[in-house]
C-alpha cells in the first residue's frame, strides 16, 4: 500500500508540476521582448519565421506529453521484477526526455507571445482544456491507478499499452500541425517526433509480445 500511495502522488505531483511549470514561463517572460532563441534554432530563416498560437500549441503540449512518458518510465522501473526489455525501454525514455525537454523549455520561455489569451475551440489544440489534461492518448486517473497497482507482468502490459495509447493521440496531434504552416523548428521537431512515435510503437508491441 505505502508504494502505491507514493507512486500515485508522484504521478499527481508530477502532472500538476508541468502544468505550474508552464504558468511560471508564462509569468517569467511576461512582456520580454529579449528572450533568447532556442539553441537549436538557426540565425537565418527559422529565426525570422513568425511564431503562431499552433506553433506555440505543438511546443506546450510535447512538454505534457513528454514529462508525462518521463513519469510512467520512471515508475514501471520502481516496479520489482520488470522484464529487461521493457526496463530498457523505460530507462532509454527517462534518459532521452531530458533533452528534448530542454529544446521544448527554451522554445516556450522565447515564444510565449505567441501564446493564446484563451484555450483554443477549434485547430490542432481545440479541446484540450487549460491544462492539455484532455490531450488525445493522454491516460486518465483509472488507467493510471491500475498501472501504479499492477505488479509484473501486468505492469510491463500497463505501461506498453497506456504509452500505445498516449503515442496515437500524439502522432494525431503533431499530423495535425505538420497539415498546417508551421514554424521551421517546429517541422523539424515534429519530424523527429513521428519517427521516434513509430519506433517506439514498434518496441511496445515488442514488450506486448514477449509477456506472458
Amino acid at each position: 500500500m505505502r508504494r502505491r500511495a507514493v507512486v500515485v502522488v508522484a504521478l499527481t505531483f508530477a502532472l500538476a508540476t508541468a502544468t505550474a511549470g508552464v504558468w511560471l514561463a508564462i509569468a517569467a517572460t511576461a512582456g520580454n521582448t529579449d528572450a533568447a532563441p532556442p539553441a537549436s534554432a538557426s540565425p537565418s530563416a527559422s529565426a525570422s519565421a513568425p511564431v503562431t498560437a499552433d506553433d506555440y500549441c505543438y511546443v506546450e503540449a510535447m512538454i505534457y506529453y513528454r514529462v508525462k512518458e518521463q513519469e510512467l518510465a520512471e515508475t514501471l522501473l520502481r516496479t520489482q521484477g520488470v522484464d529487461a526489455g521493457a526496463s530498457g525501454f523505460a530507462t532509454g525514455v527517462a534518459a532521452r526526455n531530458g533533452d528534448e525537454l530542454e529544446d521544448l523549455r527554451t522554445w516556450y520561455l522565447s515564444w510565449a507571445d505567441a501564446r493564446p489569451a484563451e484555450p483554443p475551440t477549434d485547430g490542432p489544440c481545440g479541446g484540450h482544456g487549460s491544462d492539455h489534461a484532455q490531450m488525445p492518448g493522454m491516460p486518465s486517473w483509472s488507467a493510471l491507478q491500475g498501472f501504479v497497482d499492477a505488479e509484473h507482468p501486468d505492469a510491463e502490459r500497463r505501461f506498453a499499452e497506456i504509452l500505445q495509447a498516449q503515442n496515437t493521440g500524439m502522432i494525431a496531434l503533431v499530423t495535425l500541425i505538420l497539415d498546417g504552416d508551421p514554424h521551421p523548428d517546429v517541422v523539424e521537431s515534429a519530424e523527429r517526433v513521428l519517427k521516434q512515435a513509430a519506433a517506439d510503437q514498434d518496441a511496445l508491441q515488442g514488450i506486448l509480445d514477449s509477456l506472458p
